[in-house]
């Protein structure tokens, strides 16, 4: 008798437990990427007194230096929604781009934010390449019979083309 009252009892508990567990996995979860800002620290740069040295040890390292210009530093935080199933979802967007002259000292400080966020769509054409068009079982059974049943150069007493 006590082992069926103890299986009644368990199983409301296991079945509440699994329930919780599955129903946690399909929350929203966010993510910082990037650089975290303190605005405190972001708004303390000043275009004409701080140079490269100051807004390192301010900052820190920026997320990206430009590849052309290396007089302009990006700082890049996102914010996202993480959901399962789902590609993330920016929430918050914000880069602040530091100019900087020859001299290294800081010219401008931009700011922009989510409204300033681009989609980016990759074309999906297709690079044309010169050759033969193969269809599948010409790609699987396209070497069968074209190689000899002579060694491959090199296995042989002379050990190469050249002797």
């Amino acid at each position: 008798m006590t082992t069926r009252f103890k299986a009644r009892t368990s199983t409301p508990v296991l079945l509440c437990v699994a329930a919780g567990l599955a129903l946690s996995a399909c929350g929203n979860g966010r993510m910082v990427r990037g650089y975290v800002f303190d605005k405190q620290l972001a708004d303390a740069i000043q275009p004409g007194v701080d140079n490269r040295q100051s807004v390192e040890s301010t900052l820190g390292t920026p997320t990206v230096r430009a590849a052309f210009n290396e007089n302009k530093w990006y700082y890049v935080s996102t914010t996202v929604r993480v959901r399962p199933v789902f590609w993330p979802d920016p929430k918050e967007h914000r880069v602040m781009a530091v100019a900087f002259n020859d001299k290294g000292v800081v010219t401008d400080v931009e700011n922009f934010d989510l409204s300033d966020m681009r989609s980016v769509n990759p074309v999906g054409d297709k690079t044309p390449t010169r050759g033969r068009d193969l269809n599948f079982f010409q790609q699987i059974f396209g070497n069968v019979g074209r190689f000899s049943g002579a060694a491959p150069v090199g296995s042989g007493p002379t050990r190469g083309p050249n002797g």
